[in-house]
């Protein structure tokens, strides 16, 4: 696998509440080591065979590559794409027309599954072990909250200013650590966690 980090090393990765309260909070300048998980929300055969990722949005990819589908997990295959790094999704399936080994190209999102690829498997084989390039080094750069203002008891977050809207006019705030269970009052939320691939 040949990948220029210089020409993307950052990643905007989603990450819900309930994630976090499974594994544990973060902080500005915190590491951990992770696959990258995707969600499709664009897949189409590709005319060209050049892999490539290029950034739409702070959290939003376009990627050229080979898709592969291994083993199921529950009623979904789990797919492994590859456009110069690996990502993997256990809650997509190919598109009618798509094979295994094909490329496609394919928008998506990034989501925070830190710990869910432990779980993979390839031909009764850890995945990790086949691919141990697809578990990435990470140090969090900044955290955006996503904030629903007015929502009762929801925490407001009302004196930090607007770091990012998204297209859907989503409003984000900066924020320097995590704190799950209490960030929301307990309604789930989104983050965004922006990570240096290391």
């Amino acid at each position: 696998m040949t990948f220029n980090k210089k020409a993307i090393d950052i990643f905007g990765v989603n990450c819900g509440t309930w994630s976090l309260m499974e594994y544990e909070d973060y902080d500005v300048g915190d590491m951990f080591s992770s696959a990258l998980t995707f969600i499709d929300i664009q897949m189409e055969p590709s005319q060209s065979e050049s892999k490539s990722l290029k950034k739409l949005d702070i959290n939003l990819y376009e990627g050229v590559g080979k898709i592969f589908t291994i083993d199921s997990y529950g009623d979904y295959p789990t797919l492994v794409f590859d456009c110069g790094i690996y990502a993997f999704s256990i809650h997509s399936r190919l598109p009618e027309g798509i094979e295994s080994g094909s490329y496609v190209k394919m928008r998506f999102y990034l989501v925070f599954d830190e710990g869910r690829f432990d779980h993979l498997t390839m031909d009764s084989e850890w995945l990790w072990k086949i691919i141990p390039e697809m578990v990435y080094d990470w140090k969090i750069k900044d955290i955006l909250i996503w904030t629903r203002e007015g929502e009762k008891g929801e925490k407001y977050f009302e004196n930090l200013p607007v770091a990012y809207t998204s297209p859907d006019g989503e409003i984000y705030k900066r924020i320097r650590g995590t704190d799950a269970y209490n960030d929301t009052g307990g309604y789930a939320t989104n983050y965004i966690l922006i990570c240096e691939m290391l």
